[in-house]
């Protein structure tokens, strides 16, 4: 059974730290409706449909989310998580779901753990909170005694019955083998058969001894693809020069991206179809266990401006026929559930979602229905017609 994983972004709703750092009542709509158009017949600003610039921070919200991403077929929402060694961030839709066992959708969890510095405005090297990583059982503990009230949850989305945990940048957690063997311990001992460690992978790791103790990865896309080996060769992402940066303490890499945001104001385009034909690929990746990611679109204009990437030639109907293909791909990939993660429910400042907006209305998450229709049903080779819904 195919189940589709939606990366749900929380930043919809304001908090203390953003009001200190951005301005008195931040939140990410701020920079979706701030956006101009870089070009001619450029889609910015999105707009979502009948101008529902929602709060996180109220119920109401996430269960109107949960019931449309349920009514389209979405399995379960990954939740980012932003931990800082016990301080914690844009928290509240999670900790609403959990307060509600009645809202009716599976669930897991990605820790986002990365530094927060100023990149939006290029000055990467301004550290807003750092992320340290302590190697300290006390502080390991702390972050357990949070994780497992979402680990016992019965919505807790599982693979051999372990609750899955993602994490974005395993590469920068000091001992993260012994940190993560504390963990399955005491997950055991609260019990737990054990939990499923998930790598988000983005790009090839210069090292990849960091991931001896996951179980599996997924590719977060579209960068899994368009940094993977065998995508446009040429482009500077597959630089000896980049390889190395990356083995780079955080603090030089944040410089370093800041010197090339003051001199490059560049957008940057990759084609749609190109990218989706890369993704499609089967590879054997390290032989570890991998789910393969989706994604809609992507144009992070509102937060890069004239420095943003941006995928040309996305529609609903381009993304079904990319989607239908990698849907009839699941069974060979002989995979121990049939997960794909989708880049994203509503990163609608990179124009990576499937909430509906005043352009396309709910013709993604139609689009999106149909192919699931089609591989559930044994008795159509046809894709049924996409429904067309504006309220």
């Amino acid at each position: 059974m195919l189940k589709l994983i939606a990366m749900y972004f929380p930043q919809f709703h304001s908090i203390r730290e953003n009001d200190e750092w951005w301005g008195k009542g931040f939140t990410d709509w701020h920079n979706v409706k701030a956006a101009r158009p870089q070009f001619k017949e450029h889609y910015q600003p999105r707009v979502p449909l009948g101008l529902n610039y929602y709060d996180q921070s109220r119920e109401d919200t996430v269960r109107w989310q949960v019931e449309l991403a349920r009514r389209y077929g979405i399995y379960g929402f990954c939740h980012y998580h932003y931990w800082f060694d016990g301080r914690q961030l844009l928290e509240t839709p999670t900790e609403l779901l959990l307060a509600n066992p009645d809202i009716d959708i599976r669930f897991c969890l990605s820790w986002a753990n990365e530094t927060w510095s100023r990149r939006w405005d290029g000055l990467d090297h301004h550290i807003l909170i750092q992320q340290t990583h302590t190697p300290d059982k006390e502080k390991w503990q702390k972050h357990f005694d949070y994780l497992v009230r979402a680990w016992r949850d019965p919505r807790a989305i599982r693979v051999d019955g372990r609750p899955v945990f993602v994490i974005y940048r395993p590469q920068r957690i000091s001992r993260i083998d012994d940190m993560l063997a504390y963990w399955r311990e005491q997950a055991r001992r609260a019990g737990l058969p054990g939990l499923y460690f998930v790598f988000q992978k983005q790009y090839e790791l210069p090292n990849r001894n960091c991931l001896k103790s996951f179980d599996a990865q997924f590719q977060f896309q579209p960068f899994e693809a368009i940094y993977s080996p065998g995508f446009d060769k040429r482009s500077i992402r597959h630089s000896p020069l980049l390889r190395l940066a990356r083995r780079m303490p955080d603090r030089v890499q944040n410089r370093l991206r800041s010197i090339r945001a003051r001199f490059y104001k560049q957008l940057t385009f990759h084609d749609y179809d190109a990218v989706w034909k890369q993704m499609l690929q089967i590879r054997d990746d390290h032989g570890m266990v991998t789910f393969p990611g989706a994604f809609v679109d992507w144009d992070n204009t509102p937060r890069y401006k004239n420095r943003a990437t941006i995928f040309r030639g996305a529609s609903p109907e381009r993304f079904r026929h990319w989607f239908a293909q990698l849907a009839a791909s699941m069974p060979q990939r002989g995979l121990p559930e049939e997960l794909v993660f989708f880049n994203a429910w509503n990163e609608w400042s990179e124009g990576a979602y499937l909430e509906p907006d005043e352009r396309h209305g709910h013709a993604y998450l139609e689009a999106m229905q149909a192919v699931l229709e089609t591989v559930s049903s044994a008795s159509s080779n046809q894709l049924p017609p996409l429904r067309r819904e504006r309220a």
